[in-house]
């Protein structure tokens, strides 16, 4: 299927891949081509079922599966400063979920060794790092995805069934005030959506070049959570919405070494 396109069609792929979403006209001016080509490039794309077209770019299509170790070496720092400083809400005694992603991964690292809290997750590598025994760790059971090392389907959502969290942690591929939080794979959202409802506070972990990005499947809205982690101040007209939903808004903008 790829052996059909150009050159400049794989690296738009191979772009997407990375980035989970382009823009006609940056990539026009990357190209040093005209916009109508690279539309038609991302025609190409779409019509092998490798991205979606949106309006005014693309993303990767639903069906395609970034490596884990893609995306967890993109905005390595962003995400620590997420992590460090989200992790600074956690307290003693709490019960909190994690969910498996590269955001979220930085996280749990940085979570205190000396707290006793119970930490659930569906993500294998979240359990993996966290060895301190005075943790109480659940890793629920399902089906492995080996491109997010994450647990998901029925048996996933059943194991959760009978599980309530002081706070969750969760991670989204987009966001924008108008379409809320976003994910390119059902499976994940239905996960996720389940922990919400579960969740006595609800916590986003996300980088702002995840901004005005949206995917297929829909997580949940602007006031379905709490707090928004992320390390840019987000433009005026979100930010104005945001802080009239009454959504407390955390920039990690801190120095790390």
């Amino acid at each position: 299927m790829e052996k059909s396109l150009n050159q400049r069609q794989h690296k738009i792929y191979n772009l997407l891949k990375i980035e989970e979403a382009v823009k006609v006209n940056d990539l026009s001016k990357q190209f040093n081509v005209a916009e109508m080509t690279i539309r038609r490039d991302l025609e190409k794309l779409e019509e092998h079922g490798l991205a979606k077209r949106t309006f005014g770019g693309a993303i990767l299509s639903a069906n395609t599966d970034i490596t884990f170790n893609s995306r967890n070496a993109l905005h390595v720092k962003e995400k620590k400063m997420i992590g460090y400083l989200a992790a600074q809400y956690v307290q003693n005694g709490d019960s909190i979920f994690i969910d498996a992603g590269t955001t979220t991964s930085h996280f749990s690292r940085y979570l205190s060794s000396s707290l006793a809290i119970s930490l659930v997750t569906n993500g294998v590598n979240i359990v993996s790092q966290n060895q301190d025994s005075n943790k109480e760790k659940i890793l629920l059971g399902g089906i492995y995805r080996e491109s997010t090392k994450s647990l998901v389907g029925p048996i996933t959502q059943s194991h959760l069934g009978n599980l309530y969290f002081d706070k969750a942690f969760l991670s989204a591929s987009g966001f924008s005030v108008e379409k809320g939080f976003t994910n390119s794979n059902s499976l994940e959202v239905q996960i996720k959506q389940k922990v919400i409802k579960q969740s006595n506070e609800v916590n986003l972990l996300i980088d702002s070049f995840k901004f005005e990005k949206n995917y297929l499947h829909k997580i949940c809205d602007l006031h379905d959570v709490h707090r928004i982690f992320t390390d840019k101040m987000p433009p005026d007209n979100q930010n104005i919405i945001i802080q009239q939903s009454g959504v407390e808004l955390v920039i990690c903008d801190i120095f790390l070494q």
